[in-house]
């Protein structure tokens, strides 16, 4: 699977500070692009991660929490990419999974031995993209989207207190989305010792667009706005730059943060080519 990633992340309009943070990387070549370092991650065969992480507990600590999700689950998942030779679905879950763990572990022992960042934490949504299927873990209530043919698709269910309503029959969507308590999540890496991760794996078709968010973005912009504005939009900069747009003109009351991902199939890359030469 060929893939071309890029990410952006913005302040929005209330907020002073951004605990939001963003990573992409390829895992075999190292390239990486994070918010203070954006640029096009172009990935040829190659696994990818793409990660999303909302950090909360006051600027400093929430920026904190979220800048040592991503870096300590990239530092994980490069170190089992080049040791583990034979990689089963189980092994990419349980390669997930240890990120996580290990990045809960590295917050909540910062929050426990600093009192300045007593009760940091953050959400993390990662994606790593192997073999042609996406293998997503998450914590929190950040989201991946999958945009297929123009339509998003919700991939992630959030682990917040509304969600957890909607399942019990007690709350609709529409009800939760403007619901004052949908800021609520259940989990957070940092604040336990331990957290429960969720997994969800899609199988990729070509030009197929994956959209992984802070809740900045997903709380100002529907499902059928983030299809509508990845279809017209094209490239993961630009359809990034759009999103952002949308979020700041609906008013933009917290961070926002995206990162998209395109991809395509060896073989229709190589008709692309063929046609055009």
């Amino acid at each position: 699977m060929i893939a071309e990633s890029f990410g952006i992340s913005n302040v929005g309009l209330i907020r002073h500070d951004n605990q939001d943070s963003f990573l992409i990387a390829n895992l075999e070549t190292g390239d990486i692009a994070t918010m203070s370092a954006p640029t096009l991650v172009s990935v040829h065969t190659a696994p990818f991660i793409l990660i999303v992480a909302d950090g909360v507990g006051g600027a400093a600590s929430g920026a904190l929490a979220s800048s040592i999700a991503t870096e300590t689950i990239l530092s994980e998942l490069h170190r089992w990419w080049h040791k583990v030779p034979k990689r089963t679905p189980e092994s990419v879950e349980a390669a997930l999974k240890r990120g996580i763990d290990v990045a809960n572990r590295a917050i909540y022992q910062k929050a426990t031995t600093s009192p300045e960042h007593h009760g940091m934490g953050t959400t993390t949504t990662l994606a790593l993209i192997l073999d042609g299927e996406a293998f997503i873990a998450q914590v929190g209530d950040s989201r991946a989207y999958l945009v297929r043919k123009g339509a998003a698709k919700q991939l992630t269910k959030d682990q917040s207190f509304v969600q957890r309503l909607i399942d019990a029959g007690r709350m609709t969507a529409k009800e939760a989305a403007q619901s004052e308590h949908r800021n609520i999540i259940l989990q957070a890496l940092g604040p336990e010792e331990k957290v429960v991760t969720d997994f969800y794996r899609v199988r990729l078709d070509n030009d197929d667009i994956l959209v992984l968010c802070s809740d900045g973005l997903s709380n100002q912009v529907s499902p059928e706005e983030i299809g509508r504005i990845a279809r017209g939009a094209g490239r993961p900069e630009e359809i990034c730059a759009a999103l952002i747009e949308e979020a700041l003109h609906t008013g933009a009351p917290d961070n926002v943060t995206v990162v998209t991902a395109r991809l395509r199939s060896p073989e229709e890359d190589y008709r692309r080519g063929a046609k055009g030469g």
